[in-house]
């Protein structure tokens, strides 16, 4: 799990309630590919797709077909439209308020 402040950590978001474990996200191009957050053997969190286990960067490449041009949450929202990138900001955002 990442203790750098900032740095995109899906655990944290599941720990800090702003993603729920088996929700399901959807690549913003094709809502046919999905994946969905799942708990792992050592207590962290990964996303599970039809292919298997892996994580949102992995993922976005392959639904990209090459790197992402920017950060691999941006392609990805929830049934409310919110892309994973917009729900970890709003939580670093948080972070930030506090610290102030």
């Amino acid at each position: 799990m990442s203790k750098k402040k900032g740095k995109f950590d899906l655990t944290k978001l599941v720990h800090d309630g702003l993603v729920k474990e088996g929700e399901a996200f959807y690549f913003v191009s094709d809502n046919t590919k999905t994946f969905t957050v799942q708990k792992q053997p050592n207590h962290e969190f990964k996303i599970k797709t039809a292919e298997g286990t892996t994580t949102v960067h992995a993922f976005a490449q392959a639904c990209l077909g090459q790197e992402p041009p920017n950060h691999a949450s941006y392609w990805f929202q929830n049934s409310k439209g919110e892309t994973l990138y917009q729900i970890w900001q709003a939580d670093i955002s948080e972070e930030d308020q506090y610290a102030a």
